[in-house]
């Protein structure tokens, strides 16, 4: 793994493009055709198309997960693509007749409202997405993709380049072409500066009086801002057309409704072993004889294993094999008597059913998480989640005592919040790495996740483990060292090119460059050990050897102009324009004390941008 690639966020792993470099941040020196001119030039081509092929980034409202879309819109008002999560998960769509289909994987469907991981039943077929108000309930896409077809985006270019209130700004260079941007009734428009003027990024809000409308409510607080989508239209041919039509009729042919009556959604849980106990009671005799049935109750068939735990006795296990739906199977044996002849004595026989359909893989969760009371049903999710929720649940306990009966309280109310936000996914893709340093603190770290309805860090410390098995991450948790203990959004250990890497990451997400000195001064202070918490247990000054890292994350919602922007106009950019002036003087301590961290990263739709000489970003320090 490269050095770039060490805290990229996961919504990076889908770029919109790579842009090269460019120049400053000025009023373009297009040539003379008016702005209205070049609209209409970049309409007028951009509309006669058949389809439009759009790579798009769609972030709701609230600042929840950014979904990552390749689509082909028609002229006919159809479309065919696909959706990916940040982390995992993803769903072919499709678009016709004003209806939006989806197939989706099981972790695209844990992560969507309203029913998350209790209502899987969609998974793996063509669904056609449920009707709320008129509007599809896909609230992490929004978008009515039949009103991205090339004549809407065309009446969206010629509106905002018309607009007599329209801002022009420099906009470096794009996909090779010198570009300039256009901002106006809340959309922004990147076109190439010279003829023909190529539409090249187009990003704003969707609303049901513009050319490109929502297909699902904002959601959201009165406080936050709204969606936001930003969009690279490339021209589709002919053939992709045709084949966008054929896609999206397919599915609307072969596609269910999406809302199952809640006895088929409760009766699809896959396999669910009962156990019944044939046993005579009292035992009168020495050895006693036991009987048990194990019944595979459930809708689907699952291996079975049954575990039995006798007084002084070590535990066994009797493979069952595979139980199809309604089948028993009955275990017949000898144990000795626990009481002498002619007495009784009060003891406790154990059985229980260890299924990799109910744990996963390892028959050690099962055993840990029975010896706590924690059933499969602990946690409130559909049948293929079980073993991740397993898996969660006996990490966030098995380093506490089996008698801290509050350790298993807290990570099932946790996980049942984190199922609730559709975050089980991605907190199984940090669980199944094997590299957290610090499960104990699981628990509460995601409680103090769903608190604060912010799942960023938890998005980016999975893309961390998914992406580099070298690395160790301390996420949220006390890091102990040099007798001093610390801590960041996540820390984490590894290699690059054979020599150790150690860094201290602050993660801040970036919805409107108003905000960004701000929030560079709030975490750098806090990476300095002088924000607030320093000086305490939640102090965030960084271990020393650690290089203390700097992570701006900018949404969608900054506009393509700085959500699609390289490394060099990036640079230009925070290094010259007045919006950044805050930000550069935050990163410095006051009094000439030097800089505030050691490496500054900016991730946008286009890749991430790291800088260690600060002095390229006009900061002196």
């Amino acid at each position: 793994m490269g050095a770039v690639l060490a805290v990229v966020l996961a919504s990076v792993g889908y770029v919109l493009w790579s842009s090269g470099s460019g120049a400053s941040r000025r009023e373009s020196p297009v040539s003379r055709v008016t702005a209205a001119g070049r609209g209409a030039s970049a309409a007028r081509a951009l509309g006669a198309l058949p389809a439009v092929n759009l790579s798009m980034a769609y972030a709701p409202a609230g600042g929840r997960p950014v979904t990552h879309a390749n689509l082909t819109a028609t002229a006919s008002g159809e479309a065919s693509g696909t959706l990916h999560e940040p982390v995992t998960g993803e769903a072919a769509m499709a678009w016709s007749g004003g209806r939006l289909y989806l197939k989706g994987d099981t972790d695209f469907w844990a992560q969507q409202g309203p029913s998350y991981g209790t209502d899987l039943t969609g998974s793996g077929h063509w669904i056609a997405a449920q009707k709320r108000s008129g509007r599809d309930t896909l609230d992490s896409f929004g978008v009515n993709a039949g009103s991205l077809s090339p004549r809407s985006l065309a009446a969206l270019v010629r509106q905002v380049t018309s607009d007599p209130g329209a801002v022009q700004e420099d906009a470096g260079t794009v996909a090779g072409h010198r570009a300039v941007s256009y901002r106006a009734r809340g959309w922004t428009v990147l076109l190439a500066s010279s003829a023909p003027y190529a539409v090249l990024a187009v990003g704003g809000e969707p609303l049901d009086a513009g050319p490109v409308r929502p297909a699902a409510s904002a959601g959201g607080s009165d406080k936050d801002s709204g969606p936001y989508l930003v969009m690279v239209p490339k021209p589709a041919t002919g053939g992709q057309a045709g084949a966008a039509r054929s896609a999206a009729a397919q599915a609307a042919a072969a596609a269910v409704s999406a809302a199952p009556s809640g006895d088929a959604v409760s009766g699809s849980q896959g396999p669910d072993f009962t156990i019944t106990d044939n046993s005579a009671y009292p035992c009168a005799t020495d050895p006693c004889p036991y009987s048990l049935t194990v019944t595979n109750s459930g809708d689907e068939a699952g291996e079975a294993t049954l575990y039995l735990s006798f007084p002084d006795l070590p535990d066994q296990s009797h493979p069952l094999g595979t139980l199809e739906p309604g089948q028993s199977q009955q275990l017949d044996g000898m144990r000795p008597a626990p009481a002498p002849a002619g007495q009784t004595v009060q003891h406790a026989d154990f059985a229980w059913i260890y299924s990799p359909a109910l744990y996963g893989p390892d028959p050690g969760v099962g055993s840990r998480l029975h010896a706590r009371r924690l059933g499969p049903d602990a946690v409130s999710v559909a049948a293929p989640l079980k073993p991740a929720a397993a898996k969660l649940l006996d990490l966030m306990t098995k380093n506490a005592p089996v008698s801290d009966t509050q350790a298993g309280d807290r990570a099932v109310d946790a996980l049942n919040e984190a199922a609730g936000r559709g975050w089980l996914p991605t907190l199984a893709a940090i669980a199944g790495s094997g590299r957290l340093q610090n499960p104990q603190d699981l628990s509460e770290v995601v409680r103090t996740a769903a608190r604060l309805g912010d799942q960023r860090v938890m998005e980016q410390v999975a893309h961390l483990l998914k992406t580099d098995p070298d690395a160790k991450v301390t996420w949220d948790g006390a890091y102990r060292a040099d007798g001093g203990t610390y801590r960041a959004d996540y820390l984490y250990t590894s290699t690059l090119n054979g020599r150790a890497v150690r860094r201290a990451v602050q993660v801040q997400s970036v919805d409107s460059l108003g905000e960004f000195g701000a929030l560079t001064g709030q975490d750098t202070g806090q990476l300095d050990g002088d924000g607030p918490g320093a000086g305490n247990s939640r102090g965030g000054k960084a271990p020393s050897r650690f290089e203390r890292v700097l992570q701006m994350d900018l949404r969608p919602a900054v506009g393509p102009l700085f959500a699609l922007a390289s490394t060099a106009d990036l640079q230009k950019f925070v290094s010259t324009g007045r919006e950044f002036r805050q930000a550069r003087e935050n990163l410095c301590t006051p009094h000439g004390g030097g800089s505030r961290f050691d490496r500054l990263v900016l991730v946008n739709e286009s890749g991430n941008h790291q800088w260690t000489d600060l002095s390229k970003l006009g900061v002196h320090c």
